[in-house]
């Protein structure tokens, strides 16, 4: 699930109240969502035609409109929105109606922990569904493709089930004197088999049929009998594949190819998987051998890597050897590591001096065991060449192979992750197996944790500059201000990234202080040269808004930079001025005496957003992005956003609306009264304040 996507929500639920502690309550759990409160089926209907939605969180006893009859309204309209119902019921049965009904999961109502796990596995498996039917696209065209390739290969191609052939191409009916390839659909091998080879290919394919997936290609030779009765030599190449989604066999003649071109291309091959040093199969060949275990699926790729990574290789060789011998030194250690492979493994020399051992079926266990004794034997192994002799130990890696496994690369990189770990941990001569210590996100928190307190130990934060556009015409040019953080890279880390992070190591307030000094401070400098119109608009943590020490530090700020406070607006999330009413309301007056403004931004996601009105006054509006997202790549009808900008037009506050990313959106952003426009399509962020706002007057 990505954290930055606004979870598009339907709200079942008597209580408005609750429903708004819901909405609260992703949000503090770093959700953003935007929510729709559903009070009749007809409502639910309309929601459900006009709009995308990713998810349905409704109380079991919700009487507006019944859980099952909003479970079987989705089902109706045919929309992937999952349904997670509430219950007060501890006994266990509505979890059992509840799934009966349709929906995903039943959450008893106060365990807020477990709602949000089961939200989050909800998300990723609807992520999912999206990315599968994506799949699927893309696989029948790509059968398409396929099967326009075979029509028209030279190679003569046939696929054969249970005796009959269920498909052959235009080469392959040509190779028998067919002159149309239908001729050949469903006909019986045997019909096109000499009367002297038929026992022997009937012996053929049935060995081959027993041997299951555990057959590689194969050669086959017979006498064929032609359309005309004429007999002639056929050799085939022999597999097993798919064939419209039907296991089966196929036979393959290659155009042109001789006796001699075979034998040289059997040579050609030999020389293309082998390592010239060691005489052991090379990088490509285990590599190859490994994507075919894997696309086996299913059991059938459960098996082990070994990876082997010599300790202080290249020092101890080159001193004992030298450079000359040193391959000498390898093609040694390659026949001792022979003596431990199997017929059925494959050995390779996967890199300078690392080897690395497949076996395609193996328990963990008999791979730790197998990896222990390679250790050891390598370990007692004397190296002895022209009467020199030295010994050398590994780091062994062992990464299991299994339905889990994603790809080659990624078993390959757990095989050297568990050898540097044995290295690391032991200095060598040790055996390691592969296991995950930390889930992706748990390590991407702990980096993100080491790269803020970086930026604040040593100044690493950078300010950027995005335009806001007026389209009614005015003289004030306004630039939101947006951070980056820049790892050690140099490279820029977004804040939403690192924001959270910062929330939860509680220095949240120390950046937002750092922000305001330094855009001031720039702010002032590009007034200097004559820009007195410039303005910005910047952005403020929760912690900040509470923050009842903010307001006359500013003041003072602002008389230092000698900056009028009227040149900045400072803006706060809908979520956290709703969530802390009374605090923003103070901070906003605050502001109004420093003659400064508060904005708000993600606005119109709550199921009551006006509600702020009451309460605190606002300077500018900057609604959330996803109602343009939704215009612009979703393809939905402007209706909402239009509707919502009628009724801040009412509130007699100044609109802005983000993600403007191309023109298409503008006619209906014009027409609707917005006043102010900001995205990539005018400009992306810039580190200077640059733009050119005379274009648009």
């Amino acid at each position: 699930m990505d954290p930055d996507n606004t979870i598009r929500l339907l709200i079942l639920n008597d209580s408005e109240q609750e429903a708004e502690r819901l909405i609260s309550m992703l949000r503090n759990a770093g959700l953003p969502n935007r929510a729709q409160h559903v009070d009749g089926e007809d409502r639910l209907d309309k929601l459900l035609q006009e709009q995308t939605w990713d998810l349905l969180i409704g109380h079991e006893a919700t009487t507006s409109i019944a859980p099952e009859a909003a479970i079987r309204r989705i089902r109706r309209l045919n929309r992937d929105v999952p349904v997670i119902l509430l219950t007060d019921d501890e006994t266990g049965t509505s979890v059992v109606e509840g799934l009966k009904l349709g929906a995903a999961d039943v959450v008893p109502l106060d365990e807020d922990q477990h709602l949000l796990l089961v939200i989050q596995r909800e998300m990723e498996n609807r992520e999912h569904r999206q990315l599968r039917r994506l799949a699927d696209r893309r696989f029948r065209e790509a059968e398409r493709r396929s099967q326009a390739l075979l029509d028209s290969s030279r190679d003569a191609i046939a696929y054969v089930q249970d005796g009959l052939y269920l498909y052959a191409n235009e080469s392959f009916a040509e190779l028998f004197g067919y002159s149309d390839r239908d001729d050949i659909d469903c006909l019986p091998i045997m019909d096109m088999v000499a009367n002297k080879s038929q026992d022997s290919l009937k012996q053929f394919l049935k060995e081959f049929t027993l041997k299951g997936d555990e057959v590689e290609t194969t050669k086959l030779e017979f006498d064929g009998l032609k359309q005309n009765g004429e007999v002639a030599r056929i050799n085939l190449e022999v597999s097993r594949a798919t064939y419209d989604e039907e296991a089966c066999i196929q036979f393959l003649a290659r155009a042109g190819v001789t006796e001699t071109s075979a034998e040289l291309e059997a040579q050609i091959a030999q020389v293309k998987w082998q390592d010239l040093a060691t005489g052991l199969y090379n990088r490509q060949y285990l590599m190859n051998h490994l994507e075919a275990l894997l696309s086996k699926g299913n059991n059938a790729t459960e098996g082990s890597l070994i990876h082997i990574d010599f300790d202080n290789y290249s020092e101890q060789v080159q001193s004992a050897f030298g450079v000359a011998n040193a391959d000498l030194a390898l093609s040694d250690l390659a026949a001792l590591l022979r003596t431990h492979s199997n017929d059925d493994e494959v050995l390779a020399r996967f890199g300078d001096n690392a080897f690395a051992l497949l076996i395609p079926a193996c328990k963990p266990g008999v791979a730790l065991q197998r990896a222990e004794s390679i250790r050891r034997a390598l370990e007692e192994h004397i190296i002895d060449i022209d009467d020199t002799t030295t010994q050398l130990t590994a780091s062994v890696g062992v990464a299991l192979i299994n339905d889990t496994s994603s790809s080659p690369n990624a078993v390959i990189e757990q095989g050297i992750s568990a050898a540097e770990q044995a290295r690391r941990e032991h200095s060598g001569n040790a055996v390691h197996l592969y296991e995950p210590d930390m889930t992706a996100d748990e390590r991407r928190e702990r980096d993100i944790k080491a790269e803020v307190q970086n930026a604040l130990d040593n100044d690493r934060f950078r300010l950027l500059f995005q335009p806001i556009i007026n389209l009614r015409g005015s003289d004030n040019e306004y630039y939101e201000v947006l951070l980056r953080l820049l790892n050690e890279d140099d490279q820029e880390v977004s804040p939403k990234e690192f924001l959270a992070t910062a929330a939860k190591m509680k220095v949240s307030h120390k950046i937002d202080r750092w922000v305001i000094l330094e855009s001031i401070k720039m702010l002032a400098e590009h007034r200097a040269k004559g820009n007195q119109n410039t303005r910005l608009i910047i952005n403020l943590s929760n912690h900040s808004l509470c923050d009842e020490s903010l307001p006359p530090w500013l003041g003072v700020a602002f008389k230092a930079a000698k900056l009028p406070s009227d040149a900045i607006v400072f803006q706060a999330n809908e979520a956290d001025i709703t969530n802390h009413l009374n605090a923003a309301k103070a901070f906003a007056q605050n502001l109004q005496k420093l003659k400064s403004g508060l904005s708000v931004t993600g606005f119109g996601c709550s199921l009551n957003p006006f509600n702020v009105f009451k309460h605190v006054p606002l300077s500018f509006v900057k609604v959330d992005g996803s109602f343009t997202q939704d215009i612009q790549k979703n393809n939905e009808k402007p209706d909402a956003l239009v509707e919502l900008i009628k009724q801040l037009h009412e509130e007699n506050v100044t609109t802005i609306v983000p993600f403007v990313e191309n023109a298409s959106v503008l006619a209906t952003l014009w027409q609707a009264g917005v006043h102010y426009i900001q995205g990539y399509y005018l400009q992306e962020p810039s580190r200077s304040m640059d733009y050119d706002f005379n274009m648009e007057s």
